[in-house]
């Protein structure tokens, strides 16, 4: 993220509204909630779901997970890929997004009788 030309740790603290001391947390390998994935995403104009595919990859290191992840980014960058298959990658994306944000938030998205 802070490799990228004109942005620093500092910045993308000020414009994620995420704390430095949290970012430097993330760079020595500390976990990373759902919620901050997206504020660093919108602050760096990343699309969320595809910030949250990588977060879940560097997080679950596992070789199958990192090896679909490869996978779904070579198609998501690929220009011959269709703008319809495009939609439904990142239409899934978001989907295990949401499932995420709710988990994270206790909700297991049962109805209480």
């Amino acid at each position: 993220m802070t490799k990228r030309p004109g942005w620093s740790v500092a910045r993308l603290a000020r414009e994620s509204g995420v704390n430095r001391a949290t970012i430097f947390g993330w760079m020595k390998g500390d976990g990373v909630t759902v919620a901050s994935v997206k504020m660093i995403a919108r602050a760096l104009g990343d699309d969320e779901a595809h910030a949250l595919a990588a977060a879940g990859g560097a997080a679950a290191g596992g070789d199958q997970l990192d090896a679909d992840l490869r996978i779904i980014q070579r198609r998501l960058a690929d220009p011959t890929v269709g703008d319809a298959e495009k939609a439904v990658i990142r239409g899934a994306l978001r989907h295990l997004a949401d499932l995420a944000d709710r988990q994270e938030q206790g909700d297991t998205g049962r109805a209480v009788s």
